[in-house]
């Protein structure tokens, strides 16, 4: 047996400072990173286990999926457009606008372009249909999860290889440029670096067939529109020349036959009339003349005759000639009378040639004004003539606009043919390929760095997230400051559990440990306990002590036979009495065979000396419980508990009561209210707050003497590193103090 520790008076120790009486206050104040840091060391091993089962799942996932590699290539989007004229013919045409390029986009995600790459790959087939759409999953790469993937039908394996590359080619515009990126990804490096590359190339090949098809397509519409307006020219034509025949409205040098007659024969009207006035004038004149009695001296000058004016010129010689004669010679002087007989002749000629003009002018009078009436006439006609064809014109100018309008479509028609068979002969593609696609060299998927990485990430706060909802939902009492500032109570002592406290427990169990390892830290926190009642200047001088719990199982009998050994160890004589009448446990706990008890000795079935028993690994003196019964609230509130208690007291130093729980019977109440001290056991985080709170309550209320509150089944390991507010966190430092 191991050496028993310095002896435990029932009085206080000569010299001994008292303990002070406990007075309330505030719980002390948190510190709120630190108080953080410590709820999650607490919880270190669920942390741990949390975050490290996480990383595993992670890690499986990651390493038992199937490596895939992602081919990509490049193609520009090359603004060829297509055009007739100044209209496009296809939305594809204009790759600078974003409408444009995201048409080109959609275009490579069609079905059509993959039922193309699909053909020209042969992924029909039955061996690369296969290779095409069986991707093994997490389950396949296990062994013996195998699947065979179910036969599809020949007549279906077209539809679905285009289904799988449909779903599976990925289209992506370089940010705002016109270069668009092509990727596909699958377990098959090779087939998916030959899948986007055909796809690339027969995107290419299409672009240009579709521009030459929309081209030839417009040259053969126009072609037939150009036909139509042939075809429309000649019937506009031929039905507008028949019309100017029909009416006489053939036109020469901007206009008219008849307009052009009547324009000429106005201006020959005119004329005709200007010389009938003029001869009429003329007529006039000469008459006038002769009227007033002109010799025809100056008749010659208004009729304006020549011969006239050289018969005057002779008279006028000859007339000087007989002067000259008659004023030399005489007037018988025969050369004057022959001389005057020439004057006379001469005047007879210009009397003749006199009336001869005006003969003359009366006839050019004549043939003057029959001119001017017939050219009248004309006109008149040709007046008629016109008026008729202004009415006809109204419908001409119809038919004119008819024709001319025919003309200008039928050689637009014609630009544009000409134009779109220009174009058609240097059509290209509105996309080139940049750049094919290499064979991938490193899978794309799984990315492991990155799954680890958020795997890892995912873990930490999972593993956070649960101990934070762990620390949310502990109401258990775990700490000096849990006890003293939430319960208002003395904190006594923490009981250690015997596999955190002893390193080499060998064959001892927690009762028998306290004699086997009684210098360990085991054995020491049952000596703190015992010197917390002991020394309680509160309780004043202890002779009876009364362990009890708010809960069944929270270790109370283990508690109660520990502090009674200790304190028996010590040289203090000690009975240990088992008062939980409705489940008695100490006698079983130290593998007693009693046969009677304290019920019996209550009831006066055996005498006390019969029931008391001796512990056989410690100075300890045992009065068990034989059997549980009902009746416990009336024996042990009776006087026949109390002569029991008074007679115990005067066999020894101090006696130890095993009482029930507080909450679910009254027993554990009436045996405290009859002890000097009263120490409640509490289970180490296990115990709700809320029932401790209850049992405290309950206990004040009867007026039970309070002692303290100690802990029972406290980890020390988890205590030390989780820095709970306790004296044993310091553990690490003192360890050495202790034995094993």
């Amino acid at each position: 047996m191991a050496s028993l520790p310095i002896r435990y008076d029932s009085a206080p120790f000569e010299g001994a400072r008292p303990m002070p009486a406990y007075v309330d206050r505030a719980p002390p104040p948190q510190n709120g990173v630190m108080d953080l840091i410590k709820a999650y060391r607490r919880h270190l091993t669920l942390f741990l286990a949390v975050a490290g089962g996480i990383m595993v799942l992670v890690a499986a996932y990651t390493w038992l999926q199937t490596p895939r590699y992602t081919a990509t290539a490049t193609l520009v989007i090359a603004p060829q457009p297509a055009q007739i004229g100044s209209e496009r013919t296809s939305a594809l045409s204009d790759p600078a606008a974003d409408s444009s390029v995201d048409t080109q986009v959609e275009l490579l995600k069609s079905r059509t372009l993959a039922g193309l790459v699909v053909d020209r790959l042969g992924l029909a087939e039955e061996t690369r249909f296969r290779a095409l759409v069986h991707i093994p999953s997490i389950r396949d790469r296990i062994p013996g999860l195998e699947r065979t993937p179910a036969p599809v039908p020949a007549s279906a394996r077209r539809e679905a290889a285009i289904d799988r590359l449909a779903s599976g080619i990925e289209v992506h515009r370089n940010a705002q440029t016109f270069m668009l990126s092509l990727s596909f990804e699958h377990p098959d490096r090779q087939l998916a670096t030959a899948i986007v590359n055909s796809y690339a190339r027969e995107f290419v090949a299409q672009s240009g067939a579709v521009k030459r098809e929309g081209a030839d397509a417009a040259a053969a519409l126009l072609r037939g529109q150009l036909a139509e307006a042939r075809r429309e020219v000649e019937e506009a034509d031929g039905e507008l020349g028949r019309y100017k025949v029909a009416h006489n409205l053939m036109s020469v040098q901007g206009g008219t036959i008849a307009e052009q007659q009547l324009s000429s024969l106005d201006g020959q009207v005119a004329l005709a009339r200007a010389g009938e006035a003029e001869a009429t004038a003329r007529l006039q004149t000469a008459r006038q003349q002769l009227a007033r009695g002109s010799k025809g001296d100056d008749l010659g000058e208004a009729l304006g005759s020549p011969v006239i004016q050289q018969l005057r010129s002779q008279r006028a010689v000859v007339s000087a000639q007989v002067a000259d004669l008659g004023g030399k010679y005489g007037p018988k002087y025969p050369p004057l009378a022959a001389a005057q007989r020439q004057v006379a002749d001469i005047d007879s000629q210009i009397e003749g040639e006199i009336k001869r003009t005006i003969s003359n002018l009366e006839a050019q009078r004549d043939v003057a004004a029959r001119r001017t009436a017939s050219l009248a006439g004309s006109a008149s006609g040709a007046r008629s003539q016109v008026v008729g064809n202004n009415v006809a014109s109204i419908a001409l100018g119809g038919l004119q606009l008819r024709s001319d309008t025919a003309h200008q479509s039928y050689a637009l028609l014609l630009t544009r043919l000409n134009e779109i068979g220009a174009q058609a002969a240097s059509t290209r593609s509105d996309a080139r390929i940049a750049s094919l696609a290499a064979l991938p060299v490193h899978p794309s998927s799984p990315n492991r760095p990155i799954n680890m990485l958020v795997g890892a990430l995912l873990a930490v706060a999972t593993g956070l997230g649960v101990v934070f909802m762990r620390q949310g939902t502990d109401r258990g009492i775990r700490t000096l400051e849990d006890v003293e500032g939430r319960l208002q109570l003395p904190y006594l002592a923490g009981l250690p559990t015997l596999n955190s406290a002893v390193r080499h427990i060998g064959g001892s169990d927690p009762i028998s440990a306290l004699v086997d390892h009684s210098g360990s830290a085991y054995a020491e926190g049952y000596r703190n306990l015992a010197a917390s009642v002991l020394q309680s200047a509160a309780a004043g001088t202890v002779r009876t002590i009364a362990l009890t719990s708010a809960l069944p199982n929270e270790g109370k009998t283990t508690a109660a036979i520990g502090l009674a050994r200790i304190v028996a160890m010590s040289g203090v004589s000690v009975v240990l009495v088992d008062a939980d009448m409705r489940r008695p446990s100490i006698a079983s706990a130290l593998g007693l065979r009693p046969a009677v008890g304290l019920q019996q000795v209550l009831e006066g079935e055996a005498r006390l000396d019969e029931a008391l028993i001796r512990d056989s690994d410690s100075p300890l003196t045992i009065l068990p419980m034989v059997r549980a019964g009902l009746g416990g609230a009336a024996a042990l509130g009776g006087s026949g508990f109390d002569a029991l208690i008074e007679d115990l007291k005067a066999r020894f130093d101090v006696v130890i009561f095993d009482a029930s729980p507080v909450l679910p019977v009254v027993d554990g109440r009436l045996v405290a209210k009859k002890a000097d001290s009263t120490v409640l056991l509490v289970r180490w985080r296990k115990t709700p707050d809320a029932a401790v709170e209850m049992a405290v309550h309950l206990l004040q209320t009867l007026g039970v003497k309070m002692t303290g509150v100690a802990l029972s089944r406290v980890d020390l390991h988890a205590l030390s590193r989780s820095g709970y507010g306790d004296p044993a966190q310091f553990m690490g430092s003192y360890h050495a103090y202790y034995a094993n």
